[in-house]
């Protein structure tokens, strides 16, 4: 810094030297000139003053010593000059700029080349009375005699530019070694800061602006501490979540390389420390999972995979991190999870099946003992248990459904005519609208590519539920919308409405709103969660819209067909 400063306060001092020179020269020059042209004039007045009509014309202009002295007629004609010329070879002088000046009355001091000589010359001409009219006296300075003494005083100037020069470069060193000396102070306690060294003393000096941001450097360094400190205790917790969270966590930066690590996530690809920096194609082969990564840093995507690392099941979370360059990739180990769906599954469809077969023996065991029955006191147990067993045989057959429906992953779509299935829902639950009295209200009609066992679930489960659910004497609405390309299902029904906090759970298994009003009309709790399932399947768009007392609007956006 310091010599930066000299080498511009040297510039600057000397630029500013050069100008006051160049001004100086300048205004010399004037003056001289101006002197100069005041010396032809009193000349040319002199002369003026002396002429007369019997004057010795030759001695007369020879009396002007370095100055030149012109004699010119009143027709232009130069009569004599100091000067020794060839008078018959001059041109007429009558156009002279000096010579025209005085004869208009306004004599003027013009500098001018000399055709004659060849070289500059200071010219004023006057006008003289004469016996047979007049003449014109003209006086002349030659310019290099101003020039000449001009370069006479450039030496002396330049040996005092020079000096000045030094002296102004002498005391601008020593001024900048008394400012910089404080700015040397403030340039040790910042590095001791960058140290982690700083320790605050009093600075040597009187410069206020110094102390105050010496006083600041201070202020800074304490807030600097504290938040080290914040840092490192928070770097600490990290460091310990970080060393005993279960699932596996990578950040990657922006170029795809790890910058952060956990143990588990090590022990996850099995590799070492020594893999922090590098890319991440050094961490794992898997092209899904790689794939997915780079997606989600290309397009600022958050993305959620399954992979399979070593016979284990992960679950794999990508995510980048909002207002950075990071991405977080998170991996949970998901087999026993997995592994105890499955278990549950297989012991769903297999205890599903294991009851059907008795439930059926005993409901035509039952048929038979009703046809066979003679004793009136046993009717009512007869028509409890095939009521019972017809529930139970329900619940069965929706449970198979929903097991069937987990695990089914390739469908063969045809196109369904959704008022079709629409109507042969109707038909089937002629007994429970007949029961409830509910109408049933289909409109509108539209196709939508799925398999037809699977159309015609969702719309019987979906109607159904709302019978089940609706008043005595209601209605139900079934509306079948294509409008814009775009083809939806609306469910409507004017029954008893599902409360805010339990509506994100009634596509969940075996959830009912009211279990007493749903046992005596003979829901089994499936049937939302059957409905869940098909649209999961198919990638529908199952929503809800419901107030207490007023209705529940099931719809399912099937989309562009």
């Amino acid at each position: 810094m310091k010599k930066r400063l000299f080498i511009y306060t040297t510039l600057i001092i000397s630029a500013g030297l050069l100008c006051l020179f160049a001004v100086s020269v300048s205004i010399t020059q004037g003056n001289n000139l101006n002197m100069a042209k005041s010396t032809v004039m009193e000349a040319a007045r002199i002369c003026a003053g002396l002429y007369s009509d019997d004057v010795d014309l030759d001695a007369f202009v020879k009396a002007g010593d370095e100055t030149r002295i012109t004699v010119i007629s009143q027709d232009g004609t130069v009569l004599a000059d100091s000067f020794p010329l060839d008078m018959g070879s001059l041109e007429n002088h009558l156009a002279r700029p000096e010579v025209r000046d005085a004869a208009n009355g306004s004599p003027t001091a013009h500098v001018r080349h000399s055709e004659t000589l060849g070289i500059d010359f200071i010219y004023y001409a006057l006008k003289v009375e004469a016996a047979d009219g007049h003449v014109f006296i003209r006086a002349a300075v030659p310019v290099a005699l101003i020039n000449a003494y001009l370069l006479r005083m450039l030496p002396p100037l330049v040996i005092l530019l020079f000096a000045v020069a030094l002296l102004c470069l002498a005391l601008s060193r020593s001024v900048i070694r008394r400012i910089i000396k404080p700015f040397e102070s403030v340039e040790c306690r910042l590095r001791m800061l960058a140290g982690g060294e700083y320790e605050p003393e009093p600075i040597a000096g009187n410069y206020a602006e110094i102390e105050t941001l010496i006083r600041s450097i201070d202020e800074v360094t304490e807030m600097l501490q504290k938040s080290f400190e914040e840092l490192r205790n928070e770097k600490t917790k990290l460091d310990y979540v970080m060393g005993n969270i279960g699932d596996g966590l990578v950040v990657l930066d922006d170029n795809g390389d790890v910058a952060l690590i956990n143990p588990a996530a090590r022990g996850i690809f099995n590799v070492t420390p020594e893999i922090m920096g590098k890319s991440m194609n050094y961490l794992t082969s898997e092209r899904a999972l790689l794939e997915t990564v780079r997606s989600s840093m290309n397009h600022y995507e958050d993305a959620l995979l399954e992979i399979v690392i070593d016979g284990r099941i992960f679950l794999v979370a990508v995510k980048r991190v909002p207002d950075t360059r990071m991405t977080l990739v998170v991996l949970s180990d998901v087999t026993e999870n997995r592994e105890n769906a499955k278990r549950r599954e297989e012991f769903f469809t297999n205890a599903s099946h294991e009851l059907k077969t008795p439930l059926t023996a005993i409901k035509g065991f039952n048929e038979l003992t009703a046809i066979n029955n003679k004793d009136e006191g046993i009717v009512k147990y007869i028509e409890s248990i095939a009521r019972e067993t017809d529930r139970m045989l329900s619940l069965i057959v929706d449970m198979l459904k929903l097991s069937e429906l987990e695990g089914t992953q390739d469908v063969n779509p045809v196109p369904v005519s959704l008022s079709k299935a629409a109507g042969e829902v109707s038909d089937n639950l002629t007994g429970i609208l007949t029961e409830k009295s509910v109408s049933l209200e289909i409109v509108g009609d539209g196709e939508v590519a799925a398999e037809q066992g699977h159309v015609y679930e969702l719309v019987k489960n979906l109607v159904e539920n709302a019978v089940r659910y609706s008043n005595q004497g209601g209605k139900v609405s079934v509306i079948i919308d294509c409008e814009k390309g775009e083809t939806s299902l609306y469910v409507f029904d004017e029954g008893i409405g599902i409360s805010p906090e339990e509506q994100t759970r009634i596509f969940e298994r075996f959830y009912r709103v009211e279990r007493s009003r749903s046992q005596r009309s003979g829901g089994t709790g499936l049937g939302l969660s059957i409905v869940k399932h098909i649209c999961a399947l198919y990638g529908w768009k199952l929503s809800l819209k419901s107030r207490l007392g007023v209705g529940t609007e099931i719809t399912v956006a099937f989309g562009e067909q």
